[in-house]
């Protein structure tokens, strides 16, 4: 299940190149390589020392990239919670699911990843929403979601001491919400595109009580929203830009007094869906360096020499039906961010912290993300790595939880007080996207 990067990095089989399979969580016995299902779950010990080294005396400088340690409950909790209850955090996406098991300090102690089986019926929210217009469909797709985490709970059961008992904490965007709880998807899936759960909810799997966080709009779910928790969106004054990148690009802009969010429809290209499973962060390594050498225009059209056949960059081929699904994606995004600068009345000098969530996130190098056009310069130099902010929103609500704090008020505050701005309507939304597939 855990298969290495290895074959993308060195052109071969991992097991023939003496890649080892990944260590258990928290460890640091893995070689530097990634897990097969990359989640951004932030647990990785193979990122790159140069993406975090600091400048000449030790500072930061320019594009310097740091882990997010402030507001993201990865170390030591605040409050000590029940012993007797072990809290599971759980991500659902579009793509891929994880789940972590916590301990009594909060750090993970295992994690149980698995691609969502319900890719069967299509890659994107659009194509489940249209398959679940069968109620059998619909059923089945509920089945399989629930039988992944089931698979994650009693992988965990097994380390649980006499006496103990799980409390799992789920954040899902809102599609797959809405397909584990069993809710008619079909008003996702039609003009408005409103959707009426947004609530907080609560479920049981495999007799293990399951608290489901809540969402913001039909596109932007509660993952986001578990993402702006983590980040103290609701109770910092200082502007954080929160841009979560994966099957669909979800954007929050703001602080404690005013928030703004979008979804832009990415596609499949941040998370190897092009190229044989590269992925989307080495993918934007390797446009930026075809930029550099002067082998690719600001078009994105390759050199004529390599138009029909490709470029190889070090170990990877790159083709120009690569290029064009990476532009249409980091374009999305890009407008994306500009839309919301524009709303909130602010320019990208004044954002005060940028928060890369995701696999795609936790992997940019912020230097490439400016030469292909993704993040202007002014932003990249703020940018710190989330990793995966839904786990780690859903470790800090779980936490108070079980400690006895309630945390559905202000869960329903931080969304309620969040804009979602439907980008097809802003006049001149368009018109940014064509510009912003530059690179």
């Amino acid at each position: 299940m855990y298969r290495e990067k290895a074959r993308n990095e060195s052109g071969g089989d991992p097991e023939k190149n003496g890649a080892a399979e990944p260590a258990a969580a928290g460890s640091r016995r893995s070689r530097g390589l990634r897990c097969r299902v990359c989640v951004g779950c932030g647990l990785c010990p193979g990122v790159p020392p140069e993406r975090f080294r600091p400048a000449e005396g030790g500072a930061g400088g320019p594009c310097a990239v740091s882990v997010l340690t402030d507001s993201i409950f990865t170390g030591v909790m605040p409050e000590a919670p029940r012993s007797d209850v072990r809290l599971v955090t759980a991500d659902v996406g579009t793509t891929t699911v994880a789940m972590l098991l916590h301990g009594a300090d909060g750090a993970a102690e295992d994690r149980y990843l698995a691609v969502n089986p319900q890719t069967a019926y299509g890659a994107d929210v659009i194509s489940r929403i249209r398959a679940a217009e069968d109620g059998a469909k619909a059923g089945d797709m509920r089945r399989q979601i629930r039988g992944v985490l089931e698979q994650g709970l009693n992988r965990f059961l097994k380390r649980l001491a006499p006496g103990e008992s799980m409390r799992l904490v789920l954040a899902a965007n809102t599609t797959m919400t809405y397909l584990l709880m069993g809710w008619d998807t079909s008003e996702l899936g039609r003009a408005p595109f409103r959707a009426t759960r947004l609530s907080a909810g609560e479920t049981e799997i495999a007799g293990v009580p399951c608290f489901v966080f809540p969402g913001l709009s039909a596109f932007v779910g509660g993952d986001i929203a578990a993402g702006m928790y983590a980040c103290g969106m609701g109770e910092r004054e200082d502007i954080t830009l929160l841009i979560d990148m994966g099957t669909n690009g979800e954007i929050v802009l703001g602080g404690r007094g005013k928030r703004i969010a979008c979804a832009t429809a990415a596609g499949p290209a941040f998370e190897g869906g092009v190229n044989r499973g590269v992925w989307g962060a080495d993918m934007a390594s390797r446009l930026a360096a075809l930029r550099r050498a002067g082998l690719l225009d600001e078009t994105g059209l390759l050199a004529e020499e390599y138009f029909s056949k490709g470029v190889r960059v070090g170990n990877v081929h790159v083709t120009q039906e690569a290029v064009r699904a990476l532009q249409l994606a980091k374009g999305a995004v890009a407008a994306g961010i500009g839309t919301l600068l524009d709303r909130y009345g602010i320019g990208p000098e004044e954002v005060d912290r940028v928060v890369l969530a995701g696999g795609f996130g936790y992997y940019l190098n912020p230097e490439d993300a400016v030469q292909i056009g993704l993040l202007p310069e002014a932003l990249a130099e703020k940018a710190v790595t989330g990793g995966n902010t839904a786990l780690s929103g859903a470790l800090k609500a779980g936490w108070r939880m079980i400690a006895g704090r309630g945390v559905t008020e202000e869960l329903r505050g931080l969304a309620d007080g969040t804009e979602v701005l439907n980008l097809a309507a802003e006049p001149d939304f368009e018109a940014r996207y064509f510009r912003a597939m530059n690179l």
